[in-house]
């Protein structure tokens, strides 16, 4: 009798437990490194030991239903994975900013036993709850040959959603603005990223494997150089988690994902699988920029051939499930497929997720005049649509948050700004409304003595009606 593979995630096993957790969720979060953001926070100064988790969300997200593969960006996928990505990074040692009393304060109070434990307690509930839907359906049956050919695909379609996101910041005048969002998610979470590769190389993932067949992150292409010229020509020059804020679910999410399958020596074949997926996207993306930025590249520097890395890397996933399958067995080999098959999937999120937030963020001055146009349809069809309505003090930070649904923000007195991207300020005065997508990133900060403004919530047709006059949105 064949043994059955277990899903790499499974929330089975908390089904009706969530309110324990989310007690536990809550204490984690009154520590005071995750306290909302202030109005001097929207980009960190260096400082290591804050995340602004929003814990006010905590109040009424219920963590009832896990995350599925058509909801990633909204508030709860945001929520668990900010949530997620603070407790791994209570393992990662970084000094004080400085030698003051109150840095070395913040210092000790960030590493606290306490918070620690607590973390270490809801771990895995977020991680069940954050990625049940990846990694649980592999074909064992799947030779090396179809594998390549997966990881082939992937670096494809990456090339291609890169392609297609150029070309529109290009067409709507946004490709400055655009990398550095994208540089945010990518340039500013590669070391998170390759931490989780040296924890599990430190803990024995790869020892079974051949030097030649480990997945990698840092070393050979992209050069490190190409990419801090494109950071420092679009402004993403702090450390690391200065952007905190501006990280989309799907970014942090990839980043746990790698921790999660790491701090679980049996699911080792499946990290592995997933680290491929993730050197995947890494080589397609410093391609990408490699095309998109050719100003940016010395005098006479020869574009690298796409051809030979994607075959080098092809060849050395190749050998390392062959050496699985080999050495450990179909069963080690069916969890290598099915962390290749979650690195996938979530890579798949993650390029509709950054897609439509580029979509969005490109277009605003469109987005504020498809705003007028559903109010005064409102008025004209459905004066009491819900909608919530908010009066808040002098520099009220709203910390970037999603939501579940479509919104109008329409300010009735005073005055905010609002935005959805690093150095983005669109300043809103009485009288002026903006669409918010579900599931779109996005801050406000009131710059009035009091600000009244209202969000009516918008049915989907409604946008899409709109909408569709944009660029063609990729496939949700």
């Amino acid at each position: 009798m064949t043994q059955a593979l277990p899903p790499l995630f499974d929330f089975t096993p908390f089904v009706g437990r969530s309110e324990q957790y989310v007690s536990l969720i809550r204490q984690f979060a009154q520590a005071h490194a995750f306290r909302s953001a202030s109005v001097d926070e929207l980009v960190l100064d260096g400082d290591f030991h804050r995340r602004p988790l929003r814990p006010e969300d905590f109040e009424f997200l219920k963590f009832m239903k896990p995350v599925r593969a058509d909801n990633v960006s909204r508030l709860p996928s945001l929520a668990a994975n900010r949530t997620l990505l603070s407790i791994y990074e209570l393992d990662v040692l970084r000094a004080p900013h400085s030698t003051e009393a109150a840095d070395w304060q913040r210092f000790a109070d960030f590493y606290r036993d306490d918070v620690r434990t607590l973390g270490a307690e809801i771990a895995p509930f977020l991680e069940n709850y954050a990625f049940s839907y990846l990694g649980s359906e592999a074909d064992p049956s799947r030779d090396l040959a179809a594998a390549g050919a997966q990881l082939r695909t992937l670096v494809d379609a990456e090339l291609a959603f890169w392609d297609a996101t150029f070309a529109r910041l290009m067409r709507n005048d946004y490709l400055e603005e655009g990398l550095r969002f994208i540089m945010v998610q990518r340039w500013a979470l590669a070391p998170t990223k390759r931490r989780a590769l040296a924890l599990a190389q430190a803990r024995g993932f790869f020892d079974t494997l051949p030097h030649d067949a480990h997945p990698v992150l840092s070393g050979g292409f992209p050069e490190e150089g190409l990419l801090e010229r494109v950071s420092g020509a679009c402004g993403v020059t702090r450390q690391q988690h200065a952007y905190w804020q501006f990280y989309l679910p799907t970014s942090t999410a990839k980043c746990n994902l790698l921790s999660a399958l790491g701090r679980r020596p049996g699911s080792a074949f499946g990290f592995v699988g997933a680290a491929f997926a993730a050197q995947a996207e890494w080589l397609a993306f410093g391609l990408a920029l490699e095309r998109a930025c050719v100003h940016l590249q010395p005098a006479g520097k020869r574009p690298a051939d796409a051809g030979a890395l994607k075959a080098e890397l092809v060849s050395r996933a190749e050998r390392a499930f062959a050496h699985i399958a080999e050495q450990q067995g179909p069963l080690a080999y069916a969890q290598a497929l099915q962390g290749l098959d979650a690195g996938e999937k979530l890579a798949d999120r993650g390029r509709w997720d950054l897609g439509e937030q580029l979509r969005w963020l490109s277009a605003i001055e469109r987005y504020c005049g498809f705003a007028r146009q559903i109010s005064t349809r409102i008025d004209a069809e459905c004066p009491d649509i819900d909608r919530e309505t908010f009066v808040e003090p002098h520099e009220m930070c709203s910390t970037t948050h999603v939501h579940n649904d479509h919104r109008l923000v329409t300010i009735e007195e005073g005055e905010m700004l609002f935005w959805g991207n690093v150095g983005m300020q669109l300043k809103m005065n009485r009288g002026d409304m903006v669409l918010i997508p579900d599931g779109r990133l996005h801050g406000s900060t009131v710059v009035s003595g009091e600000c009244t403004y209202h969000q009516p919530i918008i049915p989907d047709d409604w946008v899409q009606a709109l909408t569709a006059e944009l660029d063609p949105a990729p496939a949700r």
